[in-house]
């Protein structure tokens, strides 16, 4: 199908800014009470960060009441990137100096695997572990993502450093007018449009892809970001057979985004 370009599109578009914002992904490790569930919020991602949150009930040992009143106990966290240096982190109990916060936030300065393990020590001498068994809790760090949600926001997770590659993980509810079907199979896309530099619109890739019997299903979508840009910019499509069209482009201005070295 043809592409039109950026001068061409329509004058009624959907969306709300043009400019994402950036947000910390967060882990959450639960108690009993919720089955000892560890919550994800979102992609962990390379040049991004992660903000630990942990419930000190999962290590209800080693428990006691300081001279000046305050817990006599505090619970560290240890964390390793791709089997490197094991740094350590306050993750609840006694602080380690006033006003300290039991919910760190960590740098992920490359992709692999992040490993999470955690400690509850006593000051008189009590050890806990909360560490899977012995095979810590382990989490994967993958290619920097633009997250584009339902509800109009627009975040990064990451950093997008050129040469390198952006995932695009866009909500096809926000493009939902155009979805007519032939003969009972699904006859319509939604894709990402997106050029560098202000420079050729790049070839289009879908977000809704043929998934099983000729039906459409969302995914994500891989972008190469060339090694000498310095932006990004890129708007989507939604459009079927029977020649309908849907933009979502921030209201014509695009969604833009700035890459590093």
């Amino acid at each position: 199908m043809r592409r039109s370009s950026l001068l061409l599109l329509p004058l009624l578009l959907l969306g709300t800014a043009a400019v994402a914002q950036t947000s910390i992904p967060t882990l959450t490790f639960n108690d009993a009470a919720a089955n000892w569930s560890i919550v994800q919020s979102a992609p962990l991602v390379p040049g991004g960060q992660v903000k630990i949150v942990y419930d000190t009930d999962r290590l209800p040992g080693c428990r006691g009441t300081a001279n000046d009143g305050g817990p006599g106990w505090a619970v560290t966290g240890y964390y390793q990137l791709n089997d490197g240096t094991v740094g350590s982190f306050y993750a609840g109990g006694r602080p380690n100096y006033p006003g300290q916060s039991p919910e760190a936030v960590l740098d992920l300065p490359e992709d692999g695997g992040l490993a999470l393990w955690f400690q509850v020590t006593s000051l008189w001498g009590c050890s806990e572990w909360d560490s899977n068994y012995g095979n810590n809790f382990r989490f994967d760090v993958g290619s920097p993502r633009i997250v584009f949600s339902a509800n109009w926001a627009a975040t990064v997770y990451g950093t997008l450093k050129q040469g390198g590659n952006v995932v695009v993980d866009y909500e096809i509810v926000r493009l939902s007018n155009c979805r007519a079907t032939k003969n009972g199979y699904d006859a319509w896309d939604v894709e990402v449009q997106y050029r560098f530099d202000g420079g050729a619109v790049q070839p289009a890739k879908t977000l809704a892809p043929v998934s099983g019997f000729n039906t459409r299903a969302q995914a994500p979508a891989t972008l190469a970001l060339p090694a000498g840009a310095s932006h990004l910019e890129m708007w989507f499509h939604g459009y079927d057979w029977q020649g309908c069209h849907q933009w979502d482009s921030a209201y014509g201005q695009n969604y833009h985004f700035t890459l590093v070295p």
